[in-house]
């Protein structure tokens, strides 16, 4: 498995909200900034984006639009419209998203998927921590992308169609727009760039990275890896942090904790069995390093997960 599905299959995607917006000209709402992950996809019309203090990005039919760290942001139809908030638009009591967000003056609409995703922080790879504050992935005549397309008219058919099953479904392809959100930016970045992400993509560390993911339970050494990239120690040592931005032993050791994570989560391993999988002999010095990166004890992170009372035994 090559490292980027190996991250995203990892990082836990605990829901997704979409909604159907429909706003006609002129208009204008703001986000109230989030943690997550938050999104757009223009389905017909046009506009204006404008991150925080930002200049403004025209955006059209077929675009798509996220903030993976979920910056606030304005949606206009030209950038002197007034905004409106996006929570005022709820309906109710208490406040609930409305089957179609409706707001403006009465003119040409614009239709808008819109949704934020929701991740465990506690297992968040350093890769998505580097993503930029807008990905902006163009659709339509000026750069059309199949998998955007596609993806786009499910969402669309599924909001608007409000059938059996519809939440759930939509709850997937959250998970799957972002993965190929990510996707897509990875592979638009030069073969030079700096970081985490150009790490993916040099020949030597990648490599390393490819062997951390394959055998993370194996007792790697700085040596080892250095020899099977073909580099030095010191000169791999130093490529590696540079890039990645921890030391190679401090990378294997968070990368252990992901898998231990996911390994509890999914398959109701016992503690001493999860270290054994990551590489760890001893059980209390595994729950030791795990609590230091998740935040939690092993045993009652596989609780909260499982959705087990707090008094059930490790």
């Amino acid at each position: 498995m090559d490292v980027l599905s190996d991250i995203l299959q990892a990082v836990h995607l605990s829901g997704a909200i979409l909604g159907r917006a429909e706003f006609s000209r002129p208009w204008g709402v703001t986000s109230q900034g989030l943690k997550s992950p938050m999104f757009h996809i223009i389905l017909s019309g046009d506009g204006f984006i404008t991150l925080q203090d930002g200049e403004p990005i025209p955006v059209g039919t077929g675009d798509l639009i996220m903030m993976p760290h979920g910056h606030t942001h304005r949606l206009q139809s030209d950038v002197s419209v007034p905004t409106v908030r996006f929570t005022d638009l709820m309906v109710g009591d208490p406040p609930r998203k409305p089957d179609i967000i409706e707001s403006g003056g009465g003119g040409a609409i614009t239709a808008i998927a819109c949704g934020h995703l929701a991740f465990d922080r506690g297992e968040m790879h350093p890769l998505l921590a580097q993503l930029p504050p807008l990905i902006h992935i163009r659709g339509g005549a000026n750069g059309t992308q199949e998998w955007l397309e596609t993806t786009s008219q499910l969402i669309s058919s599924e909001l608007r169609a409000e059938r059996m099953g519809t939440a759930a479904l939509l709850d997937r392809l959250g998970g799957v727009l972002f993965i190929q959100v990510v996707r897509a930016y990875v592979e638009s970045l030069a073969p030079n760039q700096a970081g985490w992400l150009g790490a993916l993509r040099d020949p030597r560390i990648g490599g390393a990275l490819e062997l951390i993911h394959e055998a993370p339970a194996r007792a790697w050494s700085i040596a080892d890896l250095a020899c099977k990239v073909g580099m030095s120690r010191s000169a791999f040592a130093g490529r590696f942090k540079t890039l990645v931005g921890e030391t190679p032993m401090q990378y294997l050791a968070r990368w252990r904790m992901h898998r231990a994570a996911h390994y509890l989560r999914t398959e109701g391993l016992g503690v001493h069995q999860v270290a054994e999988r990551v590489g760890y002999e001893s059980s209390a010095t595994f729950s030791k390093a795990f609590k230091r990166h998740i935040g939690s004890a092993p045993a009652a992170y596989r609780r909260s997960q499982r959705g087990l009372p707090q008094t059930e035994a490790a």
